[in-house]
């Protein structure tokens, strides 16, 4: 039997040397039988070397709804269309739950590729090395962003490049912001202009007060519009540096009780359960509020048909101080991907996603602003926005974006600004020690 194998093995062994001998043949008198033989594989494999290689997926989860989303779809459908390298898969994820789902997925290294996030969302992950640094896309002199640095308004730039090293981590596309809608039926009965300083929005909330009854001003973030008071009046507000705050203690002060004596007096409200003011807008229960220029449908839906029915005007955020200043609601694109290949189709996409032409085109389905001055001045933007009172009056202010260091604790910071606006406005401590409370409660957070 072990005679027979051995045998077996040998035969099997000689038959592998030829074969082997008989494909590595060179000479020039066998060189036209070996092209012969192999002929008939030819075509099989041109077509794999003309096969077009399986394109990198890019995973971007959103929370996008309705036409929202499908204007999404619409975008990435063009961007697969437009090559052959990447294609971006869309994953709508619940709102509710999609924080807790992302910080989670990535954690376990099972995340998307691509999200939006705010610059106070994007420190946690940069933290944790989660994010891309995305600086040497931008900067490659070959496929770069040459315009990147030049072409977005200085406080959005100023957002995504705060983190130092040169690092960007954020690539915006699109902004939404603060705008003062106001009842012009009321105004013109009052004989009032739109007001363009705080003192203004002073004497014209007095004067409806006083001639209608109701509170003539009011805003859906006090903590922005506490932010921008101070801001324009010229107090600083973190440190990042030592992480600590830096309030002018004095300017703090004052607008928290300017605010704070307007409730308290009646001619200015809190939003409370509201939450937004635009259905007491449209009942006619405040004169005028500040509130995002994306909530313009809910104002006109909100006003009345026939009896009771008035004509709505809207304006940019009032100046009044040594710093123009207006909240920065522009958030970024993050790439989440870990491998160079991925982040490179992030890049890709967000490039192509922020050409002029597809910006506008987002920007008019969402209802906000281009981040870029360039599309900002595109022909079918402008025609866009004489058509919407709240995007004319964001236009007119992006200038005015300003910077509020974005860094661990800094969250917490806003949700001290409104525990000690209402603890003030609602009688429920005074201001010395609720301003006292608010700077300790944010120096712990900022320290963490």
């Amino acid at each position: 039997m072990k005679k027979t194998l051995a045998v077996i093995m040998a035969m099997l062994l000689l038959v592998v040397a030829l074969t082997g001998c008989g494909a590595n043949v060179t000479t020039e008198g066998n060189a036209a039988t070996e092209a012969t033989a192999q002929e008939p594989s030819a075509p099989a494999d041109d077509a794999a070397a003309s096969a077009p290689a399986e394109k990198i997926q890019i995973v971007f989860w959103h929370t996008l709804t309705d036409q929202h989303e499908a204007a999404l779809k619409e975008i990435a459908a063009d961007f697969n269309a437009s090559q052959e390298q990447y294609e971006v898969v869309l994953e709508q994820q619940p709102y509710s739950e999609y924080s807790a789902k992302l910080m989670q997925s990535v954690s376990n290294g099972t995340g998307p590729d691509i999200v939006s996030m705010y610059p106070s969302d994007a420190i946690n992950y940069i933290n944790d090395g989660f994010l891309y640094d995305m600086s040497g896309f931008i900067n490659d002199p070959a496929d770069g962003m040459p315009n990147f640095y030049t072409d977005i308004p200085a406080g959005v730039l100023a957002d995504v490049t705060q983190w130092g090293d040169d690092g960007i981590y954020l690539i915006p596309e699109f902004l939404t912001g603060e705008v003062l809608f106001y009842n012009k039926t009321m105004f013109d009965e009052l004989g009032l202009t739109a007001p363009k300083t705080w003192t203004d929005v002073e004497t014209c909330a007095k004067a409806i007060y006083q001639a209608y009854g109701i509170p003539g001003f009011g805003t859906d973030s006090i903590t922005d519009t506490y932010q921008t008071l101070i801001s324009q009046a010229g107090s600083g507000y973190i440190d990042a540096a030592t992480k600590t705050m830096a309030i002018d203690k004095t300017i703090g002060l004052e607008k928290l009780n300017w605010f704070a004596d307007g409730v308290k007096e009646g001619y200015f409200r809190l939003v409370g359960e509201d939450m937004y003011f635009s259905n007491p807008f449209g009942s006619k229960a405040i004169g005028m509020y500040i509130g995002a220029s994306a909530g313009v449908d809910y104002v006109y839906a909100a006003i009345p048909e026939g009896e009771g029915h008035f004509e709505v005007a809207c304006c940019p955020v009032p100046q009044e101080g040594s710093v123009k200043y207006i909240s920065n609601w522009a958030n970024g694109y993050a790439c989440l991907s870990r491998d160079e290949a991925h982040a490179r189709g992030v890049y890709t996409f967000l490039k192509y996603f922020t050409s002029t032409d597809i910006c506008v085109k987002w920007c008019m389905a969402l209802g906000g602003v281009p981040a870029y001055l360039s599309a900002l001045e595109n022909p079918d933007f402008q025609a866009y926005a004489d058509s919407n009172i709240a995007i004319k009056a964001l236009s007119e202010q992006i200038g005015y974006i300003g910077h509020l260091a974005s860094i661990t604790g800094s969250a917490t910071v806003r949700t001290e600004i409104d525990k000690m606006v209402q603890s003030v406005a609602l009688g429920v401590s005074d201001a010395d020690t609720a301003f006292d409370t608010f700077i300790t409660n944010c120096n712990a957070a900022l320290q963490e």
